[in-house]
C-alpha cells in the first residue's frame, strides 16, 4: 500500500520528489530505492503535463476569456526569456522548491514553445538533480516528513 502513496506522492504537483522520497525513507525504504523509484515516478509527470496541456488547456482558452488573457500574458513574458538555454530549464526544474518541479518546467516549456524531446530531456535532467539533492537532505535526516 506505501509504494502506491510513494508514487502517487512523485506525480502529485507542487509535491513531487520533495515529498516523496523523505516519505519513502520515513516509510522504511532504502534511501537509493527511494531515489530510484520517485525519480522515474516524477518523470512520468513530463508527457502527462504535455498531454494535459495539449488537450485540455486550448478548450478552456476558448471559453475563459480569463484564462485566454492569463496565457497570452504569460507567453509575452516567456518571450521575453527565450534565450534562456535547455540548460536553464534543467537548473531551474533541479532546485527542489515549490512551483519548481517537472510540472511547471512542462508549462514553460509549453508557454515558450521550446522542442518537446529536448525540453523533455532537460527537465529530466532536472528532476534527476533535484532527486540528488532531496536524497542526500533525506538521507542525511535534514529533512523529512
Amino acid at each position: 500500500m506505501i509504494e502506491w502513496l510513494v508514487f502517487l506522492v512523485s506525480i502529485v504537483p507542487f509535491i513531487e520528489l520533495r515529498g516523496a522520497i523523505p516519505l519513502a525513507i520515513v516509510a522504511g525504504y532504502s534511501p537509493e530505492f527511494a531515489f530510484v523509484v520517485c525519480v522515474l515516478a516524477n518523470m512520468l509527470a513530463i508527457p502527462i503535463a504535455f498531454v494535459l496541456l495539449d488537450f485540455i488547456l486550448p478548450p478552456i482558452r476558448r471559453r475563459v476569456e480569463l484564462v485566454e488573457r492569463m496565457f497570452r500574458w504569460s507567453v509575452r513574458r516567456v518571450e521575453k526569456h527565450q534565450n534562456l538555454s535547455l540548460v536553464g530549464l534543467a537548473l531551474f526544474v533541479g532546485v527542489p522548491l515549490p512551483l519548481t518541479g517537472a510540472y511547471t518546467g512542462s508549462l514553460i516549456a509549453y508557454l515558450a514553445g521550446m522542442d518537446r524531446k529536448r525540453a523533455a530531456l532537460a527537465i529530466t535532467a532536472g528532476v534527476v538533480i533535484a532527486g540528488v539533492l532531496i536524497w542526500a537532505l533525506a538521507a542525511l535526516g535534514i529533512i523529512f516528513i
